[in-house]
């Protein structure tokens, strides 16, 4: 979150103006509950508007009395031709009914923006905010309010309630992501995806979702969770450091196993090690890494073993080593590469 003032007040004149997008409005809102200042900020802007607004009100009527005075010169007799009383005591009372209806309109206005304002207000302070984050372009890092960070892989989405008020703290999740959770006894931490839910106190781990197969994987580094389907929470299986569950969901089933994938952080740590894998195995790898599609035009190149570590490497770089190494043709059309050549055998 963005804590230099003139982000927010950027995000005020976003709101009055109904400029704000929603995730710039759940910032506004969580920022205005962390001080009191912050919300007299935010009233002090919006006497400000209010005040504008009535202007405008004011400029608006003013023109449409020029428009009638206009009027009314245009369709005036000529120049010398005398106008009877009764008829300019006509106009004025037209004049006082149109300017009577004017300030009741003005008065009908301002009250409007008022009550709407308020209202807005009112809406955005009391109502509960859920947050949602999206890594676009890349990885991204949340703090969430408990003080845990979660490691967001590009593609992936978290959603979270500005404030863990209930017993639990509970977050959903699409996609991969790492999470350091902050230890704290009387809640417990809950990673949901579907009916899949993960439980911690306080550790560190990886989460995986995948939607086409329904399934979510779990690899613990440090501590220890639990993992469990929403309806059998009695069923839970637990993790230790070094192990990894995998939750099928159309089956209601948990496996548990020792991780043997020593890539499984590769996409936050950018720290690749294959030691005599499949050049297959590679090629997926490389595709959860850097989200590119890799495509092995040959099928017979598939068990083509590789043997190389890299470190914060672009992946033309690793792409190059490869190629060398096994003497292939790379070919980039797109987003899609496409690696061929002659078999390893």
């Amino acid at each position: 979150m963005n804590d230099n003032s003139t982000y927010y007040t950027d995000l005020i004149t976003r709101y009055f103006s109904g400029e704000i997008a929603e995730d710039e409005l759940r910032l506004l809102s969580d920022w205005m509950k962390t001080d009191p200042q912050h919300l007299e900020t935010f009233r002090q802007y919006q006497k400000t508007w209010q005040l504008i607004e009535k202007q405008n009100i004011q400029s608006k009527v003013d023109t449409d009395q020029e428009w009638i005075a206009m009027q009314a010169k245009m369709t005036a007799p000529a120049s010398g031709y005398e106008i009877p009383a009764k008829v300019i005591s006509l106009d004025q009372n037209r004049n006082r009914t149109a300017f009577s209806l004017q300030n009741t309109w003005k008065v009908a206005a301002a009250i409007t923006i008022l009550l709407v304002s308020s209202f807005l207000l009112y809406f955005l302070i009391s109502k509960p905010t859920e947050i949602i984050v999206t890594a676009q372009a890349g990885n991204r890092e949340q703090v969430l309010p408990d003080g845990s960070v979660v490691s967001l892989h590009a593609g992936s989405q978290i959603t979270y309630p500005s404030k863990f008020a209930s017993g639990t703290r509970k977050v959903e999740l699409k996609g991969e992501a790492y999470f350091k959770v902050a230890h704290d006894k009387t809640k417990p931490f809950i990673v949901a995806s579907g009916d899949a839910r993960v439980e911690v106190l306080g550790t560190q781990f990886n989460v995986k979702t995948n939607s086409l197969s329904n399934t979510m994987e779990v690899v613990l580094t440090s501590g220890k969770v639990s993992v469990y389907y929403k309806e059998k929470p009695q069923d839970n299986v637990l993790l230790a450091p070094g192990e990894k569950a995998v939750l099928h969901a159309e089956k209601k089933q948990i496996t548990k196993s020792s991780n043997t994938d020593v890539n499984y952080m590769a996409w936050k740590t950018r720290v690749l090690v294959f030691d005599n894998e499949t050049l297959s195995q590679v090629v997926n790898t490389l595709q959860n890494v850097y989200q590119k599609q890799i495509i092995l035009a040959d099928a017979p190149l598939s068990g083509c073993r590789v043997t190389a570590s890299f470190s914060d490497q672009s992946l033309e770089s690793v792409l190059q080593v490869i190629k060398e190494t096994l003497d292939l043709q790379v070919t980039q059309n797109g987003n899609r590469i496409e690696l061929s050549g002659k078999s390893c055998k």
